[in-house]
C-alpha cells in the first residue's frame, strides 16, 4: 500500500512553517549537499594534478584538505561472533596519518601501520581478520597487530583510489580510482594472489554485493536511458541488461537474505517511484517519490528505511519512512528533516542525524582527546542531532547534538547512502 502522494507534510518539513529561522538554516544544508555534488563533480582535474585526498564514493575527489587526518573515520569489524569477542576494536587513522586500532573502553591502543603515506577510509573486513585503507595512492591490507606488515594490494599513483569496500566474504576489496573516463571499479584479492583489475566505468558510481561474493548491484550515471541499474558478474567482468531505467536515487541496496532489491526508477511520464523487487519471482511493490531517495535495507527483517526531498529540490533530505518489502505498506519514523540514517547491527534501531533546533548542549565534531587534532567546524549556527528510532515501537530520543565540519558536510553526508554499505 503506498501512501498518498499528496498527504500533507510528506516531502517538506513542518518545522519549516512554523520556524522561518529553521527554513532558512535547512537551505543553507541543502545548498551545501548541492554544492559538494557539483564541486566534486568538476574537480577532478585539479585533484589529479597534486592532490591525494579522497573525497566521496560516488564521485571524483575534490582538492579539499582536512587541516590534519583525525579521527572521525573509524570502523569497527561487521561481523564478529561470541567467540571473537577480540575482535571487539576500532579502528582509526591517528594525527600523523597512520592506522590505529582500540579497544572500546579506551585501552591496548596499537599503531598497525608505519608507511610514508596518509591513510584515509579504514575498513575491518567483514571477518575482522583484517584492515584495509587507502594511502598515498595505494590500497593497503593491515594486520591487528604490533608487526606493522602491510601489504599492498594496488598501486596506483596516477588513477589513485578514493573509497574501498570489502566483499561480503572478505577474499577481495572493490575500490574506486580516477579514470580518464570517468571513474573506474576495480577489484583486488586481499591475499594478492592475483594483480588487481578494472570491472566497469561509469560516473557516478554506487553498488552493493550480493552475499555469495560473486555479483555485484551497479548504478552507474545519474538517472534515465543514459544511466544503467545492472548486475555485474564479478568473475567474468560482463554486466547484464538493465533491471530499470534508474530513477532519482544513489546507491542501490540488497537485502540481507537476497530476496530483495530496492531501488528507484523512472516510468514512462519520466515519474520516479521508489521500488522493492522480489529477485527470484519478479514481484515488486513501489511508491512514488519526490526529489531522491536514500534508502537502506534492514540487516535482520525486510524491511526498507528510506527518505526523499520535497518537490523540485534535487536532495534527499527529508521525513524517515520504514516499509515494509512483502506488502508495500510504510509507515513513518521521524516528521524531522533527516539529512543521512543508518541501521543498527541488530535491526531494532535507526539513528538518524536531523537538524537541531537548539543550540543548547551542541559539541563540537573531531575533538576527541587523544585521537586526533581538532578540525575546524562549519559555520556555528549549523548545528545537527542524532536521534535512536526504535523502529518496532517507535519511540525516539536525542543521543547528541554536534557541529559537522565542513568535510563531512559537503564530502561525506550527500554519500551516506554509499560509505553506511562499506563502512
Amino acid at each position: 500500500m503506498s501512501y498518498d502522494f499528496n498527504e500533507p507534510n510528506d516531502f517538506d518539513a513542518p518545522q519549516e512553517r512554523r520556524f522561518p529561522w529553521r527554513a532558512a538554516l535547512y537551505l543553507t544544508v541543502v545548498m551545501a549537499l548541492i554544492v559538494g555534488l557539483l564541486w566534486s563533480a568538476i574537480s577532478g582535474l585539479a585533484w589529479l594534478i597534486g592532490q591525494s585526498q579522497p573525497k566521496t564514493a560516488v564521485v571524483n575527489p575534490t582538492p579539499t584538505q582536512p587541516a590534519a587526518p583525525t579521527a572521525a573515520e573509524t570502523s569497527v569489524p561487521s561481523s564478529v561472533s561470541d567467540s571473537e569477542a577480540s575482535l571487539n576494536r576500532i579502528v582509526f587513522i591517528n594525527a600523523e596519518g597512520q592506522v590505529e586500532t582500540i579497544a572500546p573502553d579506551g585501552s591496548e591502543r596499537r599503531q598497525i601501520s608505519d608507511e610514508a603515506a596518509t591513510f584515509l577510509f579504514p575498513a575491518w573486513s567483514p571477518t575482522g581478520d583484517y584492515v584495509a585503507a587507502i594511502g598515498g595512492g595505494g590500497i593497503y591490507r593491515l594486520t591487528d597487530d604490533a608487526q606493522m606488515d602491510a601489504m599492498e594490494l594496488y598501486a596506483g599513483r596516477s588513477q589513485r583510489p578514493f573509497y574501498l569496500y570489502w566483499s561480503p566474504d572478505g577474499r577481495s576489496l572493490t575500490f574506486l580510482a580516477n579514470h580518464p573516463q570517468g571513474i573506474a571499479l576495480h577489484l583486488a584479492p586481499s591475499d594478492r594472489a592475483n594483480a588487481s583489475r578494472l570491472l566497469a566505468v561509469g560516473s557516478p558510481f554506487y553498488w552493493d554485493w550480493t552475499a555469495d561474493s560473486s555479483q555485484i548491484l551497479m548504478h552507474t550515471g545519474f538517472s534515465g536511458s543514459e544511466a544503467r541499474l545492472a548486475l555485474l558478474d564479478v568473475d567474468s567482468g560482463q554486466g547484464g541488461p538493465n533491471t530499470a531505467i534508474p530513477g532519482h536515487f544513489q546507491a542501490p541496496d540488497i537485502s540481507s537474505d537476497g530476496r530483495y532489491w530496492a531501488y528507484a526508477e523512472l516510468d514512462d511520464v519520466g515519474i520516479s517511484w521508489l521500488v522493492t523487487a522480489e529477485v527470484e519471482t519478479g514481484a515488486r511493490q513501489r511508491q512514488r517519490h519526490a526529489g531522491q531517495a536514500a534508502l537502506s535495507w534492514s540487516p535482520t527483517a525486510n524491511q526498507l528505511a528510506f527518505t526523499s526531498g520535497g518537490e523540485g529540490r534535487l536532495d534527499f533530505a527529508g521525513p524517515l519512512r520504514l516499509m515494509d518489502a512483502a506488502t508495500g505498506e510504510s509507515r513513518l519514523l521521524s516528521r524531522d528533516m533527516v539529512l543521512a540514517f543508518f541501521w543498527s547491527p541488530d535491526g531494532r534501531y535507526l539513528t538518524a542525524i536531523t537538524l537541531e533546533s537548539e543550540n543548547e548542549g551542541t559539541i563540537a565534531a573531531a575533538k576527541q582527546p587523544h585521537l586526533g587534532k581538532p578540525t575546524q567546524q562549519s559555520h556555528p549556527a549549523l548545528n545537527f542531532n542524532l536521534i535512536l528510532i526504535d523502529v518496532t515501537s517507535g519511540e525516539r530520543r536525542t543521543l547528541l547534538a554536534f557541529q559537522p565540519t565542513f568535510s563531512f558536510l559537503t564530502q561525506f553526508l550527500p554519500y551516506f547512502d554509499q560509505y553506511a554499505r562499506s563502512h
